[in-house]
This record gives structure tokens, C-alpha cells and sequence, in this order.
């Protein structure tokens, strides 16, 4: 489980999905600790065409960044573009 002060955001696109963890650090910046990139599929110009596979390529772009940060993930802010 993440702290509060954590934010996580996935970008979904056409081509990757990103998915980022960051902290705000004792400055009050924003430090990205976890990182989880993937593939895209299931999605063409921008839209999505195939919810499973894309959901199967958000949850291992989430599952990547959970092990880089060492937090599960359960909440977050999601961009389609």
C-alpha cells in the first residue's frame, strides 16, 4: 500500500501504456519511483477495440511499476488519448 503522499498515472495510447509512481519528496517535489511501459493493444486510433487486451496490457504495464516501487497499486489517474 502506497503512502499519501503518492500519485500514480497511467497514460494509455495508441501505441504504449505508461505507468508512472511518483513521490513527493521532503522538498515537496514529485520523484518518480515506479515506471511500468508496455506495448499497446487492444486500442487503435485512440480508441479502444478490444477491452480485453487492453486491459491485459494496462494491468502489466501497473504490475511492472508495482515492482519497480514496491507498492500495490489501487488507485490512479488515468489519461486515453
Amino acid at each position: 500500500m502506497a503512502a499519501q503522499n503518492t500519485v500514480v498515472g497511467i497514460d494509455v495510447g495508441t501505441t504504449k501504456i505508461c505507468a508512472l509512481v511518483g513521490e513527493l519528496n521532503a522538498e515537496g517535489a514529485m520523484q518518480i519511483i515506479g515506471v511500468g511501459v508496455t506495448q499497446a493493444r487492444g486500442m487503435r486510433k485512440g480508441a479502444v477495440v478490444n477491452v480485453a487486451e487492453a486491459s491485459e496490457a494496462i494491468g502489466a504495464a501497473v504490475e511492472k511499476a508495482e515492482r519497480t516501487c514496491g507498492y500495490e497499486i489501487r488507485r490512479a489517474f488515468v489519461s486515453l488519448a
